[in-house]
Parts: structure tokens; sequence; C-alpha cells
């Protein structure tokens, strides 16, 4: 009995000794956290937070300020085609000195434009940059020419990386093999076709983008490896630009002239004294007269007859027509004789045929 009574007294004692020791580490918690909040605030920083750099720990941090914002050039496209003959005349007057009047380069560092392999690497639109922003030794034109200006000096420069016979041969392949689908003035007849006349589109696409396209194909059209020389896929992708910029130069212009006295020397008196047959309002004979116009003056004249190659005259302006009609016979001589890189007809076309074109020429009065 006195055992039972004695475990009953250390039990309690256990227990009280227990709670005891669980109330003292609750009061000390207590009183760090009471301490704590007492405590004076931590000063504040005297700046903003910096952002943990993402260089590695191997490489340096550029020094504070070190950093500058990157160049960009805004591109301002022009209303109207760019021109390489108005390219011509600021070419020779702000870049010849340095990069020479045949574009090859006369200074150290500057570019040889007739490098092939540069040239099919780069844009119009990096050369547009280089003109407007500088490069190295080159200055800024940004405050010299205007935006037109500078697009115009730009593919004058384009016009050292090819001719106007490679342009008549991509002309050529262009007609034969792609105006189905990209049309006549590449602006494109069927879904997906690329729009050729957007300079926003192909000012920055290189000659190699286009040849691999061409090469290689895409989409819904063929590959034209195995159909086209490369020579002959280098001289569309070169003609398809024209799309983009009036290609003619002055010297072109000049050569492809004719002169009244040449035309009258080459000219037998039998078509020189004849006149239009057909009223130049027959329907039917203007009909007709388009038919072969499209199968053999479409390639170089163009299908609105206002010239499709460099030097091709305007057959729409109202000079023309006004002389079409009044010195009937001249225009008939230059069709069946030729004239400078034109060739003459008479071996392929009849006389009536002949005519038949001059009447449908007379109807594309602008």
């Amino acid at each position: 009995m006195i055992n039972h009574h004695l475990w009953r007294i250390v039990r309690r004692s256990l227990s009280m000794a227990h709670i005891f020791k669980g109330f003292v580490r609750r009061s000390t918690i207590i009183l760090i956290l009471l301490l704590a909040a007492c405590a004076p605030p931590r000063s504040l920083p005297t700046g903003p937070t910096p952002i943990p750099t993402l260089i590695p720990a191997t490489e340096p941090a550029s020094p504070l300020g070190a950093a500058t914002a990157p160049a960009f050039t805004i591109q301002s496209y022009p209303a109207r085609l760019p021109s390489a003959m108005l390219g011509q005349a600021i070419y020779q007057t702000h870049c010849a000195d340095c990069h020479g009047v045949d574009g090859n380069g006369v200074v150290p560092g500057a570019r040889n434009f007739g490098d092939l392999d540069y040239m099919r690497g780069e844009t119009p639109a990096s050369f547009y940059a280089a003109v407007t922003e500088g490069r190295g030794d080159m200055p800024s034109f940004r405050d010299r020419l205007t935006s037109d200006e500078r697009w115009d000096v730009v593919f004058y420069v384009w016009r050292f990386s090819t001719n106007a016979e490679t342009l008549a041969l991509g002309l050529q392949i262009y007609e034969s093999n792609c105006a189905a689908c990209h049309g006549q003035d590449g602006i494109g007849t069927v879904l997906g076709a690329a729009d050729f006349t957007d300079l926003r589109l192909v000012d920055s696409r290189a000659p190699r983008d286009f040849y691999l396209t061409v090469t290689q194909g895409k989409g819904s059209m063929p590959a034209w490896q195995g159909r086209l020389s490369q020579g002959e896929r280098w001289a569309v992708i070169d003609y398809l630009r024209t799309f983009s910029y009036d290609p003619i130069l002055a010297e072109e212009v000049a050569l492809t002239q004719p002169t009244a006295s040449a035309g009258e020397v080459a000219c037998d008196p039998v078509y020189l004294s004849q006149n239009n047959p057909f009223a130049w309002d027959d329907a039917e004979v203007v009909a007709a007269g388009q038919v072969t116009y499209d199968q053999a003056c479409t390639m170089c004249h163009g299908a609105d007859g206002a010239g499709a190659l460099p030097g091709t005259p305007d057959l729409t302006t109202t000079d023309t027509q006004s002389a079409l009609r009044a010195k009937s016979g001249e225009f008939l001589c230059v069709v069946a004789e030729g004239s400078n890189a034109m060739p003459g007809w008479k071996e392929t076309l009849s006389i009536e045929q002949m005519w038949q074109v001059l009447t449908f020429i007379a109807s594309l009065e602008q």
C-alpha cells in the first residue's frame, strides 16, 4: 500500500517537471521575439539594387557605362521606283573617288562591287544602311542625300554585279518559265506567289536566298536545278530584282537610240513609201496584231509596250504614237529590217502581219 502511494507521488512530480520544462522553452522563444522587435531597423540601400549579371564568371563584366545602345537604320522606302540612272550621277559625285568609276574600289577597304561572290551575299537593305549610317572610314550620307537619292545610288551600285545581256537572258527565262505564276509584272498571279515589286519584301533578300529557292523549289513552286543551268538561274534572279527598281543606265539608252539618218539609209524605199493599209482603229486587225506581238515582241517591248529591256523605247508615249501615224513607213522599215539590237522580221512575218502589229501598237496609246 505504501509503495503504491509512493509511486503516485513520483509520477506527479515527473509530470510537474515536464510542464515546467515546456513553460521555460516557450518563455525563452517569446523573449527572443520581443527583443528582436525592439531592435533598430536596418538601413535601406543607398541606390537601386543591381540585377545579377548573366555574364559567366570566367568573363570580366563590362565597366559601368561602357555599353552603348545598338545602332539601327529606319528604312524609308521611296514613293517612286528607284532609278539606277539617277543613282549613277550621285555615285560619280560622292562615291567614285573611293569605290572607283567601275566600282572595283581604289582605296584600301573599299568594296569591289564587281565581286559576284560578295554581291550575291548582300542585300539592298544592307547597302542602304551603309550609305545612311556610314561604315568604317566611309562617312554617313544621311544629311547629304535624301532617302530616295540613297535608294537610287544603292541600285546603281547593284548594277555593277550584272549587265544588259544578263538581264535580257533573265527576261527570256522569266517569260518562259515564271510569268505564268508570278505575272508579267512580277506582282504574282497565284496564291502564295511572291510580289517582286514590293521593295519591303525583296530588299532584305540576298541573291543567294533567291538562288536557293529557285534551285530547290519552295511550296508549290518546283525545283529548277535540273531545268536551268547555274548561269540561267543567276540571270533570272538578276532580272526579277528589276521589278523593284529601274535598271536602265544612260549609256545603254544612248546605244539603243536609233538615228533618222541611219534608219533611212538601212531601209528599202519599198517600206518607206508605204502607209498603213488598215484603219488604225480596226478591231479585227488590232486583235490579229496582238497575237503576233505577244509571240514576237513582248519579250523585249513588254506586254504593255512600255519596254521590258534596258534601252527599249516606250511605244506608248504621245510622241511615239504621233510619229507612228505620221511616218508609218519608217516604223514598217524598223520592223522589217531591224534596228540596233532589234532583229529584222521580214524573213518571218509578211507585210500584212507587220502592219497588223503596228496597228496593235497604235492601240497602246497612254
